[in-house]
């Protein structure tokens, strides 16, 4: 078993812990030190989150890891870990201001161009890698679905215009 997914996932778990005390700061005491940090007190609740859902889900993996008696390969473990910690942490980024310029900003845009898809290549590979034929098809038809109701609406919305 790939006892780093737990391991980073407890390292989410604790950040998402931490998390709650300047949060407290910023919605319950409106510390005026806590909000120059944090500037965007609705990204800092979802990042704290976040953190919870992204440690949930690294436990989840390794529960299916364990009730199969198999390992997940590196290519999806490696992905999936990136993503648990960095995907969360775009939106601490942009719970401040420093998003905007120097290293942060570079910083920040790595990440934004970077971990969404890693947590997606990722999940896809695990459904792939354990869903049945018929539940991938109807993932399938769920997605189809979405798709054909942005594309109506962005043609309706043209239209309008």
């Amino acid at each position: 078993m790939n006892i780093q997914l737990l391991q980073w996932g407890l390292v989410s778990f604790t950040i998402g812990l931490i998390l709650s005390l300047p949060l407290a700061a910023v919605y319950y005491d409106n510390s005026p030190p806590w909000a120059k940090i944090f500037n965007n007190p609705r990204k800092l609740k979802s990042a704290h989150t976040d953190f919870f859902m992204q440690a949930f889900a690294a436990g989840f993996v390794y529960l299916l890891e364990w009730a199969a008696k198999s390992e997940f390969p590196l290519f999806i473990v490696i992905p999936l870990i990136f993503g648990t910690i960095c995907n969360p942490l775009i939106l601490l980024i942009e719970a401040t201001s420093l998003y905007r310029s120097g290293f942060a900003a570079i910083f920040y845009r790595f990440l934004k161009s970077t971990s969404p898809v890693s947590l997606l290549f990722a999940w896809l590979a695990i459904s792939v890698y354990f869903l049945p034929l018929y539940l991938m098809l109807f993932l399938l038809l769920l997605v189809l679905t979405g798709l054909l109701i942005i594309w109506s609406c962005k043609r309706k919305v043209i239209t309008e215009a």
